[in-house]
């Protein structure tokens, strides 16, 4: 069974384009639009990994990020925070370090570098 890896983004055009590169390396995708829905996946359908989105509408990829480390069923997931913020991870009091943000525009192999780094390849 594939590795599963929720992509929590509102940008459809990035949304597509990682989906289509993880997809290309193997791995299964879930999507969600904003953090709400993101929060329920990630609660329900457990990934391996989240892609998560810093600014989107109603719950925020902070929100959300605080609401999955708080979660019992949630709280070991792997995140990776992909965002255009070049200071992100000052927003988390060093619970992200600087390794698990990915900055936009980014280059695909970085992004399956830093996939791999948490959970391996997709087999």
């Amino acid at each position: 069974m594939s590795k599963r890896v929720l992509i929590v983004e509102d940008e459809e055009t990035v949304r597509e384009l990682e989906k289509f590169i993880l997809e290309q390396y193997g791995y299964e995708v879930m999507e969600a639009r904003d953090g709400l829905e993101g929060l329920t996946k990630a609660e329900f359908r457990r990934p391996d990994l989240i892609l998560l989105d810093l600014m989107m509408p109603d719950v925020s990829g902070g929100r959300m990020f605080d609401e999955v480390r708080h979660h019992p069923a949630t709280k070991d997931i792997p995140i990776v925070v992909v965002t255009g913020k070049p200071d992100a991870h000052e927003m988390f009091d060093d619970a992200i370090g600087e390794e698990n943000v990915i900055m936009k525009p980014f280059e695909a192999d970085a992004l399956i570098d830093r996939i791999r780094s948490h959970i391996g390849d997709p087999e």
